[in-house]
């Protein structure tokens, strides 16, 4: 790529996205830098502790004050501080991927904002532009300078996500958009609070194309008053041991994440690591597959990541450059510096990124991108994930061995509906079960089914009671899907399942996942990760099974007309007896399933992770009619599948003849 495609002239968030050059004073704004590099061990772990706990308190303050059911119960936000400089201290505990944005928007605000409107103490800023940096329009940023003496000392930032910020979908994913003409609107950084005052006419302009104003303005306040707090907390931490003190701590947390880095990349050695994932329909009626490429080149102490071979920007599956950052971040931070606690500013100093323009994972802002958070973003996290364990296994030291991780389920299963409830109440549903998760499997031990996700340490499912109360559903239930871990040597946590019907109102679910294509991949010989799926049954007979005191357990027992559901589809009127299931999928698996011990494949079964079938087709496990495994027959059925596997197996030669065969024919 030549360095005229990274001349910040081009690159800068108004027609592609914005992406940082080398940082310079901003004009109009005072920074203070001065420092304390000499501090006691004491003070320094004091300091440390109290920065990380500042940003957890703002988190809780989101927690206790956001009303938006996506915030609220499944924790879908994040928190930071950063340096006067939009160095990262801290990330938060939340949505990893938000924090990787933050230092972008924040430098971005510095450039462009410094002279007019200017910053001032008790000025906040409000953005959801995603080619200035947010990880789509739903996900909404607040940024407020740190003031002392005159200067700006540090920043404090959050992104919470929310329940509809307009769009031509209710819940602002929008799988039918074309461009971004289609989305909701793109704000870029405005001053929503000056001098510690909402600016009104500013709060109007946010709330007026949501269809739940309401639930804007009191998360906008929570949002406020996470930063506030925040704020508060560091001016006491100042006045109690000294501005020079506290910012030699963010200096040397720094200093330090850099070190250590370093360090652990002098036990890798030099490469290159690929992957490719594909998505699928790019909108509502398409039909196409597009290419993925994310290719990790480590040279020294150095990371370049780079999208290389990425398909153009199409349709709706388009991921904004900054969420495509912030999903590496991300990955990285949890496998390579599980230590640091979030300290990320170091890490980001040695990461390189050279995104192709116009592509679907750097997309200008023509771009379709506002279903990025159920399409997209994981799909890149997904292949972070697993270039970044590839590397890790690569190396001789076994810790850093031991830290690699199969890649987390490459696409976010959700449902977001909305309707009337039965004394026509307008409501909202985005439905976030698969929050749940499940975890990927390591060279020492396998994943696990609802454990959460490793990008997202202090998230949580909903209660099926929360929901109910909310909207008018019925849950059937909720339960683990077993086989849909990624099989191998250690097994990819199972996804789950979730089944319910209609209880009075009326409900059209706009936005639903199903996948024909998995996209996790698994690592070694292991088996990638399951894919998503809708299942809608109309005109059943649950109701008739109700009233006979029958409570199906699973679809398969319940009788009804099924609705054809495809990925990105239109929407679907769920009617009163109908029934609707919906997965998310497993994480994959590591290393070849027919090398797994055969005992824990029987403990699979009896757990109910895996089928008897899968045991004996895929790890070669035959179990006697009591469970037990069956040693003779096992050790014939594994020499089975190795042989079928040589036969199976194609050879460069094989490939080449195709090609040449294709080529003569004319075909394709």
């Amino acid at each position: 790529m030549s360095t005229e495609e990274f001349d910040p002239s081009r690159w800068d968030g108004r027609d592609l996205p914005y992406i940082p050059g080398e940082f310079s004073d901003p004009d109009g704004v005072a920074l203070h830098d001065d420092y304390d590099a000499d501090i006691d061990p004491v003070t320094y772990e004091v300091v440390r502790h109290s920065l990380w706990n500042i940003n957890r308190e703002a988190g809780e303050t989101i927690q206790n004050l956001a009303v938006s059911p996506i915030a609220l119960i499944t924790r879908d936000f994040q928190t930071g501080i950063l340096t006067e400089s939009a160095e990262f201290v801290f990330f938060g505990q939340y949505l990893q991927y938000f924090s990787g944005t933050m230092d972008i928007f924040t430098k971005w605000i510095m450039e462009n904002r410094a002279e007019d409107p200017g910053i001032e103490p008790g000025d906040m800023f409000l953005h959801n532009d995603p080619t200035v940096g947010t990880p789509h329009q739903p996900d909404v940023a607040l940024v407020a300078p740190v003031f002392h003496e005159e200067k700006v000392f540090a920043w404090v930032s959050n992104l919470i996500h929310q329940n509809d910020v307009g769009g031509t979908v209710p819940g602002s994913f929008c799988p039918n958009a074309v461009d971004t003409y289609w989305d909701p609107p793109s704000i870029p950084p405005i001053k929503i609070v000056e001098g510690g005052e909402i600016s009104t006419e500013k709060e109007d302009l946010y709330r007026r194309q949501s269809r739940t104003p309401q639930n804007l303005s009191m998360d906008l306040r929570a949002g406020i008053a996470a930063n506030e707090r925040a704020k508060g907390r560091i001016e006491e931490l100042i006045e109690k041991y000294g501005a020079t003190t506290v910012k030699g701590v963010m200096r040397r947390l720094n200093d330090s994440g850099q070190e250590s880095i370093k360090e652990t990349l002098s036990k890798i050695p030099d490469g290159t690591w690929r992957e490719r994932a594909y998505q699928e329909r790019s909108m509502t009626g398409d039909d196409g597959v597009y290419p993925l490429e994310l290719t990790l080149t480590k040279e020294g102490d150095e990371l370049t990541f780079s999208n290389e071979g990425t398909s153009e920007q199409a349709g709706a599956i388009n991921q904004p450059f900054a969420a495509w950052r912030g999903t590496i971040l991300s990955a990285a931070n949890v496998l390579l510096q599980p230590e640091q606690m979030g300290a990320t500013g170091g890490l980001v100093r040695q990461l390189n990124f050279r995104p192709e323009p116009r592509t679907i994972t750097a997309p200008d802002h023509t771009a379709a991108v506002s279903p990025s958070g159920i399409y997209s973003n994981q799909v890149s996290l997904s292949m972070a994930n697993s270039v970044i364990s590839k590397m890790m296994l690569s190396s001789q030291d076994e810790e850093i061995r031991n830290g690699a991780m199969t890649p987390t389920s490459a696409q976010w299963q959700c449902h977001i509906g909305d309707g009337f409830t039965d004394d026509g109440e307008y409501f909202l549903a985005p439905m976030t079960n698969c929050m749940m998760g499940s975890t990927g499997a390591t060279p020492k031990r396998d994943g696990r089914f609802a454990n959460g996700h490793m990008w997202i340490p202090e998230a949580r499912g909903p209660n099926t009671e929360e929901y109910e109360q909310s909207w008018p559903i019925l849950y059937l239930y909720v339960k683990e899907h077993g086989d849909t871990g990624g099989a191998g040597e250690r097994r990819g946590g199972n996804g789950g399942k979730i089944c319910y019907t209609m209880h009075g109102g009326e409900m059209e679910l706009g936005v639903y996942t199903t996948d024909a294509i998995p996209k996790t991949p698994g690592l070694f010989g292991g088996y990638p990760g399951s894919r998503g799926e809708t299942v809608v049954l109309q005109d059943s007979d649950v109701k008739d099974r109700f009233a006979a005191g029958e409570l199906p357990t699973d679809i398969t027992e319940i009788d009804g007309e099924n609705v054809e559901t495809v990925g990105k589809g239109p929407a679907i009127e769920l009617d009163d007896d109908g029934i609707t299931e919906w997965w998310w999928a497993g994480c994959s698996g590591y290393g070849d399933p027919a090398h797994r011990d055969p005992e824990l494949v029987a403990t699979d079964v009896r757990q109910g992770g895996v089928t008897v079938e899968t045991a004996e087709s895929v790890y070669g496990v035959v179990l006697t009619d009591d469970g037990d495994v069956d040693g003779e027959a096992t050790e014939s059925r594994r020499e089975a599948l190795f042989e079928q596997r040589l036969d199976e197996a194609t050879t460069v030669d094989d490939i080449v003849a195709g090609d040449e065969a294709v080529e003569a024919g004319g075909g394709d």
